[in-house]
């Protein structure tokens, strides 16, 4: 039976392949955290995965759900989307037999107008794909009253734990992800049962275990984890995205520790981005929860992604 990457003219985006498709993504300014590499190549379940071919000077990327291909999409090309008009995206389409490309930047859509876009494809704003930027130096310092009840509840967890000496954070390496998978499974046992059959929700928990796997293997992929008694209450995972951005792709920690998810979100900024201004935290995949804390923490930038659907 014929693979539906062979069917698309395309390959697995497997770990092996990061060195090769690097160079196109180490110059890429999409600031949409689908188009980090690593992050491309950990997003894989039963349900679909990554695969690639190279155009000229640019990748193409799709993601392929064998099952449901009428899901399929690609994303644009990286770096040069911009380059590509229109008419080159619906060739690349047809080409691929994916008439489908998602996590459009709007930067694609000021480029080439809607007027000539909406000629071939079909417009659609994905409103659960909002990306959340904010500025490292916000995260990493709270400063200013808008951040005072963060600060607050850090206070607490200094007094309560770290004053104490019962905190420890270190890098995530091979001799400690197995004590954050551990924490990965407890998060998700608390999850309702609808959720555990989520799509969403499971391809996350299976992505966040492929990272754990292979940090330390794949370039650009680090985290760091913090003990409270000796014993891992929480995990962050991040990746490359663009010169002056890095995406935060993880974070897991202990609701019931009061502070600590405040504390470790300080951490990560200052300890996982050193030399980006700028992190994004993706989107709240419309998630009541999830929306409320982001926004939180006051993002500096928000970006919208489309998708293009190609009109038959």
């Amino acid at each position: 039976m014929t693979k539906r990457h062979d069917q698309c003219g395309m390959t697995p985006l497997l770990p092996e392949y990061h060195a090769e498709l690097a160079p196109f993504f180490n110059g890429q300014s999409n600031p949409l955290c689908g188009y980090s590499l690593s992050a491309l190549i950990i997003w894989k379940t039963h349900v679909y995965y990554p695969a690639f071919a190279v155009n000229g000077d640019d990748a193409i990327i799709a993601r392929l759900f064998p099952s449901s291909p009428e899901k399929d999409y690609l994303i644009l090309p990286v770096p040069n989307a911009t380059a590509w008009s229109p008419e080159r995206l619906a060739a690349l389409c047809r080409q691929h037999g994916i008439p489908r490309i998602s996590f459009v930047h709007e930067a694609y859509l000021d480029t080439w107008g809607t007027e000539a876009i909406t000629q071939l494809f079909t417009l659609r704003e994905q409103t659960d794909y909002e990306d959340y930027v904010y500025k490292k130096e916000d995260l990493a310092e709270l400063k200013g009253n808008k951040f005072s009840k963060k600060r607050n509840l850090i206070n607490q967890f200094l007094r309560e734990y770290v004053e104490k000496g019962r905190v420890k954070v270190e890098a995530i390496t091979d001799s400690n992800k197995e004590e954050c998978k551990a924490l990965l499974a407890h998060w998700w046992g608390q999850k309702p049962a609808e959720a555990q059959t989520d799509e969403e929700v499971l391809g996350e928990k299976v992505a966040c275990t492929c990272g754990l796997d292979l940090i330390g293997t794949l370039e650009g992929l680090r985290g760091i984890l913090l003990r409270v008694d000796g014993t891992v209450k929480a995990f962050g995972m991040a990746t490359d995205l663009t010169g002056e951005m890095a995406d935060f792709n993880f974070e897991k920690a202990d609701p019931d520790i009061k502070g600590l998810y405040q504390f470790f979100d300080r951490q990560c900024a200052r300890m996982l981005f050193p030399d980006t201004p700028l992190i994004n935290k993706e989107c709240d995949m419309d998630d009541p929860g999830l929306r409320h804390a982001k926004r939180s923490y006051h993002p500096h930038l928000r970006f919208k992604s489309h998708t293009l659907e190609l009109i038959a």
